[in-house]
């Protein structure tokens, strides 16, 4: 049996990522789950619509290695919190 995933956009690189239930079950309380390719997901509001599928996570669900070829994920970077006003 395939395990289950769920596909979920990156607010930090904008991709769709694959993430499997069991991580998606892990991470459900602060929105951070680990995709299939080891990418930190930070969830972006399920209003927007799905980015380009991560071609990383392509690679590993289509068994294949990812291609030197394929552009890397952008690194991630922490973003300021909105709340926090400028000084």
């Amino acid at each position: 049996m395939e395990p289950f995933l769920v596909h979920i956009r990156c607010d930090t690189d904008g991709y769709t990522h694959a993430v499997t239930e069991d991580e998606f079950a892990a991470g459900r309380h602060d929105g951070r789950f680990r995709a299939v390719c080891g990418h930190v997901v930070l969830a972006a509001p399920m209003i927007e619509a799905p980015g380009r599928f991560d071609p990383v996570c392509r690679d590993i669900l289509r068994g294949e290695p990812p291609a030197p070829s394929v552009p890397s994920v952008p690194r991630q970077e922490r973003r300021r919190s909105r709340w926090r006003s400028r000084h």
